[in-house]
């Protein structure tokens, strides 16, 4: 059975509204200044804006040696560290509030805070 030229349109304009309203609950969830905190222990040793238009190199001392931290592109990574296996430099790019990365031998921890939280439909 075709459906009438009304049930289309009707059908297209909810679509496009459901589309709209996961925009809307995902622009409501995200926001605020997201920050990037270095941290050697439990000693901040710096704290950068995520979102910066020149790259930051931040050289943060740990207990093996030097970590060379990098933001740029609206991300934080390790581009360099003394450690053996190097899983802080595979653990790639974050960008997300709430996101971090942990150079565990060399107790150097990289955060990424910022005023709103994690949207998680199931939780709240």
């Amino acid at each position: 059975m075709k459906g009438r030229w009304a049930d289309r349109f009707l059908l297209i304009l909810v679509l496009a509204g459901i589309g709209f309203s996961w925009q809307f609950v995902h622009m409501l969830a995200g926001g605020g200044e997201a920050m990037v905190t270095i941290y050697h222990g439990r000693t901040q040793l710096a704290q950068y804006p995520l979102y910066t238009k020149k790259p930051v190199h931040f050289i943060a001392k740990g207990e093996l040696g030097d970590s060379e931290i990098v933001i740029d592109n609206n991300s934080v990574y390790f581009l360099a560290s003394p450690c053996r296996n190097k899983l802080c430099i595979l653990a790639g790019h974050k960008h997300k509030i709430g996101d971090m990365i942990a150079c565990v031998p060399n107790r150097i921890l990289v955060t990424i805070s910022g005023a709103a939280k994690r949207f998680d439909a199931v939780v709240e």
